[in-house]
């Protein structure tokens, strides 16, 4: 039976515009009840006719099931439009079977629930009696007798608007604080600037250092660190106006945006501010803690008319104030600006990194949970560097991006992994599907399907073995584009991948119109699914999905046996992460995949 798209569609869409709103018959902080779901369905009288039950659904296209309910008005069944046209297709069944009463053949186990019943706990019934509820839905009773119906796909949108509204928070804001993270912070200072350049106003940021917080941290204790930053958080924010943005980048480090300032006068008259609000003791459980503070300042458009250089130079600032002293502020000058010398030089070792042999490319085994057979590996980037050490992908693939290296390196990493799976191959190892991540600006290149087509001919490597995985935002950015550039790289025979799925893009027509083969659902949907409900609801709803579109799915990120065997249970096709392996070396995987043969074979 298929899972209709538009339930995850519209939960989604509705959770990226961050709703805060409350229904009203419901108090902020009460539990959500079914009453908000409710919708008046007219019901079926238990002694109706079968050919009068396909008559209704007829008349109402989009009416998913109804309720049977007795002369008291009391539900006793439940029946699905599936369930009816069955019926009615088999042969001679109008025949034999119109005279039949609806109570001979209807659902005669359906949930009912009270209208005050919790959502979470109707999800959980909905859980453990299986997924065609997703589809017929409940019956929500009034004072005891009937009211109306609910679809599992409105339950569906609940949990999933309230759990992408917590992903969206946990996205976006400090869990310590309360004060908008790093994300957050650079999508505002985006908009900042390009609103001071329209108005032709001058834009300030502060970066603040405590000074020595590690300090106070080892010694008294993580406890009174997280209450100290708070207190610091609190102060911050009240030194500036409402129209200003205080963030916490993490550990110690805050940032203010200041908009619509007259001159520097203004932003070293907050940062004046900031130095007597830290003078002042902070009361943190029996301690009165005193700490300072360094800070660096830059003004848009005067030092930087990028929001990245602004960041990298009130980070110079600030160090320069720490070297003269601490407990201060200083503007900023060119001669503090080592942190951009640092980047330039990272983007410089990047440069040759290729040539000097530096890279190189670690696999994680994916499991057919089926018959717990390993019938892939994805291939992760890595980067040692001669002096620097080990450098994380998410310092050096941003770098990349931006200087147009990602291409260079992309084609490093196919051939590579290409190369591998051969040559595994060549050592007796089955031939396993290689998984390979590519970049949006790999994808949006001209000609990058040819360019794939180009290095499978040259390793000789068999494209059904071949997996690429792309982000939903490498995908939507430009659909059509992207649709031709997909439809190429099927022709060839390759197999194609979302990544993160539910993280990205709302409108998911494209799962339909895109040749998709697999969908890998996000790790935050999996980690500590056990415990959550509406983790669980909406992993096993993207595997109902991906049925009734035909597409396989591969939870990732499972990291111990609990989450293992709920996605399990689900009937989730592939799962990878560390309960199985962490990302090997060629040697080490050849090592753990014998290994797990004979742990599997015992």
């Amino acid at each position: 039976m298929l899972f209709p798209i538009h339930s995850i569609e519209l939960a989604l869409n509705d959770a990226r515009k961050h709703r805060q709103d409350q229904t009203l018959d419901e108090t902020p902080g009460q539990t959500a009840t079914v009453k908000r779901l409710l919708s008046h369905v007219e019901p079926i009288a238990w002694n109706s006719r079968c050919v009068d039950v396909l008559d209704h659904f007829i008349r109402h296209e989009d009416l998913p099931a109804v309720a049977i309910v007795d002369a008291e008005q009391m539900p006793v069944g439940i029946m699905d439009r599936g369930r009816i046209i069955e019926i009615f297709l088999r042969p001679f069944a109008r025949d034999l079977l119109y005279k039949k009463r609806i109570a001979e053949i209807m659902d005669a186990n359906p949930i009912v629930v009270d209208i005050n019943a919790g959502i979470d706990d109707v999800a959980r019934i909905i859980i453990d009696a299986g997924m065609r509820h997703m589809v017929n839905g409940f019956i929500i009773l009034r004072d005891g007798a009937y009211a109306g119906m609910a679809t599992g796909h409105a339950l569906l949108e609940e949990i999933t608007q309230r759990k992408q509204r917590d992903l969206y928070l946990l996205a976006h804001y400090d869990q310590l604080t309360g004060l908008p993270n790093r994300l957050l912070f650079k999508d505002r200072l985006e908009t900042a600037c390009r609103g001071a350049l329209r108005g032709g106003r001058m834009l300030g940021l502060i970066f603040v250092d405590l000074d020595r917080f590690k300090y106070i941290n080892d010694s008294l204790g993580h406890s009174v660190g997280d209450r100290l930053l708070q207190t610091v958080a609190e102060r911050l924010t009240q030194c500036v106006r409402h129209s200003d943005t205080v963030s916490r980048l993490g550990g110690d480090e805050f940032v203010i945006i200041l908009p619509n300032l007259d001159g520097e006068t203004a932003a070293t008259t907050v940062a004046d501010h900031i130095v007597a609000a830290l003078d002042q003791p902070m009361p943190v459980y029996d301690h009165a803690l005193q700490v300072t503070a360094s800070m660096g300042i830059v003004l848009y458009p005067l030092h930087d008319s990028s929001a990245e250089g602004l960041i990298r130079k009130a980070d110079a600032a600030m160090y320069q104030a720490k070297q003269l002293g601490r407990n201060r502020y200083a503007l900023y000058s060119e001669h503090f600006d080592d942190g951009l010398r640092e980047r330039m030089l990272l983007e410089a070792e990047l440069r040759g990194a290729l040539g000097n042999g530096e890279f190189s490319l670690h696999y994680q085994p994916q499991i057919q949970l089926s018959d717990q057979r390993v019938v892939g590996v994805e291939a992760l980037l890595r980067w040692q560097h001669a002096t620097l050490g080990a450098i994380s992908p998410a310092e050096f693939i941003p770098i990349a991006e931006e200087t147009g290296q990602i291409h260079d390196i992309g084609d490093w990493v196919l051939r590579q992994a290409c190369r591998q799976h051969l040559s595994w191959i060549a050592a007796g190892l089955p031939a396993l599907r290689m998984s390979v991540n590519i970049s949006a600006k790999q994808f949006e290149q001209p000609g990058f399907a040819g360019r794939v087509a180009q290095l499978i001919a040259e390793t000789g490597m068999i494209p059904e073995h071949l997996e690429l995985e792309l982000t939903e935002g490498a995908v939507m950015t430009h659909a059509d584009r992207a649709a031709q550039t997909l439809g190429e790289l099927r022709s060839l025979g390759v197999k194609l991948a979302i990544d993160d799925f539910g993280t990205g893009y709302s409108s998911l027509s494209y799962l339909r119109t895109f040749p998709i083969n697999k969908i890998k659902i996000d790790q935050s949907f999996i980690r500590d699914i056990e415990n959550t409900p509406a983790n669980e609801a909406i992993v096993k709803a993207i595997i109902a999905l991906g049925n009734s579109l035909g597409l396989e799915t591969i939870a990732e990120g499972v990291e111990n046996l609990a989450e293992l065997e709920c996605v399990k249970s689900h009937q989730c096709h592939e799962v990878q992460g560390y309960h199985f392996a962490r990302p090997l070396t060629p040697g080490d995987f050849v090592t753990w995949h014998r290994e797990f043969l004979g742990t599997a074979a015992a």
